[in-house]
């Protein structure tokens, strides 16, 4: 998740279905949810594992539900016990590799222009397994992030996050790492 939340670093998602990122404003969540909400009212959460990207815009909080998914679901085996690898790349243009992997839905719509800074639409894309090695994403969306996040400076928070509720699951990262392509117009 990455965020520029008023509270800055002690911002607090909400627990149980909003899987520790609902509630933070600013923010755009890549959800890896591996338990329905069948009993919880209002819910419109799923039957089965899956991985999706959440966001409510710069001025409303996130949310796990529908209202703030950023495209379609795509169903993923995550809590099968085995130990899983998952990549996120944003990419500043749209790559066209990724076109039969993309989802969009009407959610998306108002982050899919330029915003007059002359940023044109990129491609977030989440990789899990092997299609980190084959370079297929699982789902990627194009996307104006200067428009879906307001950054001062371009800068936010990034982190990790888990909640279960009333039950539990074990939740490990490994390890994690964060790279920044340097600007093409460094050379």
């Amino acid at each position: 998740m990455a965020h520029d939340d008023p509270a800055d670093s002690s911002a607090l998602g909400g627990d149980g279905e909003q899987l520790g990122y609902g509630g933070i404003t600013n923010s755009i969540a890549i959800e890896f949810d591996t338990w329905t909400n069948v009993n919880t009212q209002g819910s419109d959460d799923i039957f089965q594992d899956h991985i999706s990207i959440h966001s409510a815009g710069p001025l409303l909080p996130n949310s796990s539900n529908q209202s703030t998914s950023l495209g379609y679901w795509r169903p993923y085996d995550v809590a099968d016990g085995k130990v899983h690898e998952a990549k996120i790349q944003y990419l500043p243009y749209v790559e066209d590799r990724y076109y039969e992997l993309m989802t969009a839905n009407a959610n998306l719509i108002p982050y899919l222009k330029d915003n007059g800074e002359g940023r044109q639409l990129g491609t977030l894309a989440v990789f899990v397994d092997q299609g980190i090695i084959e370079d297929r994403p699982l789902l990627a969306i194009p996307i104006n992030l200067s428009l879906l996040l307001d950054l001062p400076d371009s800068l936010a928070y990034v982190g990790l996050t888990a909640s279960t509720g009333r039950k539990w699951q074990k939740h490990d990262i490994l390890s994690w790492s964060f790279e920044e392509s340097p600007d093409e117009d460094d050379d």
